[in-house]
């Protein structure tokens, strides 16, 4: 059975004595000073390993991967899917140092022949450092990293103990102590005991304390992700919290020298918060009580996700099946956004709740009764790019076919929401043509007579959108960033836009890979370029009088 092993020196002044400390006065223990834990090399060492976790199964590639994917409905739209696998042995034991040894642990002993415990409780603070050293060694010709152990006695504290045999018994302060048992509950902190049989010799006061440190818990790394990425940090995770319901056990206690334990029936409900500084992934360890999955439940609550709330997530740990001390688990729940889709009757909402319709496009902005609602198309017009605005000779004269209106800076470009008239209103053209039906706007043309493949209704006409429009698009559904030091470079959330496109079923999105495809708009720079939307892992905003790819949108 594999475990980590780490050795360090903890310094015991124990007065070794015979009735009431008589020992004391040998010259030895004169010259030694009365206290724990205060030389390494004079006094004793003790040494503490660590069973890995999952140490007690066999541990298949079969067994370590995720279990079928449950898909849970939330709030506002959104959904979670949640899968469980086992963990994995650790292949090295130094890994696993700092693990153990930080932290504060406490160390009584016991008569072995009555059981009853002896001297004080010994208890202080365990940290582990590391140094490097680079003498070579076999194996290690570079050097190697050395770990360095030190024990702080609480102050004021020590172990008096006679010379002769001794049961000691270890944990750190995840475990309670009444003072007759040891008892463990469900908790976000990692309990360890462990326990050994060791001599203390009359003539020596060098002797050695074994004790493997183990796991009476079982461990589970809950690990909740939205798809948010290099997003607005606002849109992901705010204020979630979770709570852990055990139903049928309430504490699990042992006895003094470990020989036996008791399973305290009852309910007990922990709490516990997730970081505040982590929007996009949370992770944190739960040590939960040996037992059956089923009578545990998982909820998170009071948190929002995409600008929403999330409502109440309820999972029970049903697909951990039976659970044994140190064994080792990942609960990974993902929360998907919350889009609503235009369908092809002209009405809206989640795609669970689609029925016969047929989704055609995102909703962009939704419709109030001020304001029409506006929709993103799930696919590009086309496989390849178009250009916004041509040019040619007309009569011998040198012609621009192009919008009207110029908006020359970005900042201006933002605000532009005129895509609709620019499409279909003759007034905006230079040439009092609508471009909708003209060969010499072909990236509106192309927009105008775009084919959602399913007969629709109650919508308006598809038109090219204006910069404003592309913007709002990655604002609200691409959760891009709302403040960045550079106004056209802005980060957005990739594979939240994806999942909305495909989803679907997008069959052309304009999200692939990465990317955003550049996006054409309607919006003209100045001569006949015009502006246009391009991204990688940040969005990007440039002119252009050359071509993009056509994304067509509509009012409902």
């Amino acid at each position: 059975m594999k475990r980590s092993l780490i050795t360090f020196g903890i310094l015991f002044s124990l007065c070794l004595s015979m009735g009431l400390f008589t020992a004391c006065s040998t010259e030895e223990e004169q010259a030694q000073p009365r206290q724990n834990l205060v030389n390494l090399a004079a006094k004793g060492k003790i040494i503490l390993s660590m069973q890995d976790f999952n140490t007690a199964r066999e541990i298949t590639r079969a067994v370590q991967a995720p279990t079928d994917t449950q898909v849970v409905d939330l709030d506002n739209g959104m959904t979670a899917e949640i899968s469980v696998e086992r963990g994995r042995k650790r292949k090295t034991a130094a890994t696993r140092a700092s693990d153990i040894l930080n932290g504060h642990f406490n160390l009584y002993a016991l008569n072995p022949a009555t059981n009853q415990r002896v001297g004080n409780l010994l208890k202080g603070t365990v940290k582990t450092t590391y140094t490097w050293i680079s003498t070579p060694t076999p194996g290690f010709p570079w050097g190697h990293q050395e770990a360095i152990i030190t024990f702080t006695p609480d102050g004021g504290l020590s172990l008096m103990l006679a010379p002769g045999t001794y049961k000691f018994v270890c944990y750190n302060d995840a475990v309670e102590d009444d003072g007759t048992n040891l008892t463990i509950k469900n908790s976000v902190d990692n309990p360890l005991i462990g326990s050994t049989t060791a001599t203390i010799p009359a003539n020596s006061i060098e002797y050695k304390v074994d004790i493997e440190m183990k796991h009476p818990a079982v461990r589970c790394l809950v690990s909740l992700k939205n798809l948010i990425g290099s997003g607005e940090p606002t849109a992901g995770f705010v204020n979630m919290k979770g709570r852990l319901n055990a139903t049928t056990t309430k504490a699990i206690q042992y006895s003094a020298d470990l020989t036996s334990k008791t399973v305290i029936p009852g309910t007990d409900i922990l709490d516990f918060p997730f970081g505040a500084n982590n929007t996009i992934e949370n992770n944190i360890y739960l040590y939960v009580l040996p037992g059956v999955g089923t009578d545990m439940k998982l909820e998170f609550y009071n948190g929002t996700c995409y600008y929403n709330s999330v409502g109440t997530l309820k999972t029970s740990l049903a697909k951990l099946g039976t659970m044994s001390a140190n064994d080792d688990y990942k609960l990974n729940i993902k929360i998907n956004p919350s889009y609503k889709y235009l369908f092809n009757d002209g009405t809206t909402g989640y795609l669970r709740d689609k029925g016969t319709r047929t989704p055609i496009g995102i909703v962009v902005r939704r419709k109030t009764a001020v304001e029409k609602g506006l929709a993103v198309a799930l696919n590009l017009a086309s496989t390849s790019q178009e250009r916004a605005f041509t040019s040619g000779y007309l009569s011998g004269v040198y012609t621009y076919y192009v919008n009207k209106r110029v908006i020359s800076t970005l900042t201006d470009a933002f605000t532009d929401m005129d895509g609709y008239a620019y499409t279909w209103d003759a007034n905006t053209s230079s040439n009092n043509e609508v471009k909708a039906f003209s060969d010499k706007y072909p990236a509106f043309k192309l927009a105008a007579n775009y084919n959602p493949g399913v007969p629709t209704s109650g919508i308006g006409q598809w038109f090219l959108p204006s910069l404003g429009q592309i913007k709002l698009m990655m604002t609200t559904i691409g959760f891009s960033r709302k403040l960045m030091s550079n106004q056209d470079m802005q980060g957005w959330a990739y594979e939240a836009l994806n999942y909305g496109f495909s989803k679907a079923g997008a069959s052309n999105p304009p999200v692939k890979d990465g990317w955003m495809q550049s996006v054409c708009s309607s919006t003209r720079r100045g001569n006949y370029s015009f502006w246009y939307y391009w991204a990688n892992s940040s969005n990007g905003f440039y002119d252009s009088s050359v071509s993009a790819y056509v994304l067509p949108f509509v009012e409902f």
